[in-house]
């Protein structure tokens, strides 16, 4: 059967625990007693014991090494889930870019229209974007939160295709409105599409597959919700402040620096 995450870790955290007894055996008040008397050799049911009453008189050794494991083992998880998608994250052409195409730092975000985060999170990436014009941001359309965000998600990359993306997006993370067909079809119009070349689009099998990739992508990386941001090697599930999302871009702008430079 195979050992799983929190197995391994109390597996781990035996061993911590073992080398701090064996920490605490070589203290100076276990020294000290040796000086006085030869104690007979440790048997396999002395360690044993000795083992079971320090964890269960230092509870927090084994605490803390599940918590050191399980951060290492996430921090493995999403080392490798980048690499592995690092095509279908950054090159794929079906996905809308903001900003400078060519920039040194790449923001992706995935998102949904009828999620509140996502509206209160648009406007720091505008700013993000007036402000930064060395920053490339990819939103990935990835609906999940009913049949209406998977419609809104259709009418935006039919915006896509008609160069209107940004508008339309914008358009509707600003709508505190119920969405429906009628809704969407109106922003459509206010934004200057073509209406009835997007209806035809809405429909494509190209904009479903381009969904499914997204959702595809969204397994992959272990993301669950909206909004959900990468930002150089960081991945930041949930709702990212303004200041935090500069410090991230600045540290993955860094990063990319250093490794220009080896």
């Amino acid at each position: 059967m195979p050992v799983t995450v929190f197995k391994k870790a109390a597996i781990y955290g035996v061993v911590i625990a073992g080398l701090a007894i064996a920490g605490a055996l070589a203290s100076g008040s276990f020294m000290a007693r040796a000086a006085e008397t030869v104690p007979a050799p440790l048997t396999k049911a002395d360690v044993e014991k000795i083992v079971h009453e320090y964890i269960l008189s230092n509870p927090d050794v084994i605490i803390n090494a599940v918590q050191d494991y399980q951060t290492s083992y996430a921090r493995e998880r999403r080392e490798t889930a980048l690499k592995d998608n690092h095509k279908d994250l950054y090159n794929d052409a079906g996905t809308p870019v903001l900003g400078n195409p060519n920039g040194d730092v790449t923001l992706v975000e995935f998102s949904d229209y009828n999620c509140g985060y996502c509206k209160k999170v648009f406007p720091m990436i505008a700013q993000l974007l007036e402000e930064d014009k060395n920053l490339r941001v990819l939103l990935k359309e990835f609906p999940i939160l009913g049949p209406t965000s998977e419609t809104a998600s259709k009418w935006a990359l039919a915006a896509h295709k008609q160069g209107k993306y940004l508008d339309y997006h914008r358009a509707l993370m600003d709508n505190n409105k119920p969405i429906n067909d009628d809704l969407l079809a109106a922003v459509a119009a206010e934004v200057g599409l073509d209406v009835d070349q997007a209806r035809r689009d809405v429909d494509s099998t190209d904009v479903m597959i381009q969904i499914e990739r997204n959702r595809s992508l969204a397994m992959n990386m272990e993301l669950r919700g909206t909004p959900a941001f990468i930002i150089g090697d960081e991945v930041l599930p949930g709702a990212v402040g303004l200041d935090d999302m500069k410090e991230m871009i600045a540290k993955a702008r860094g990063g990319d620096k250093e490794k220009k430079a080896e």
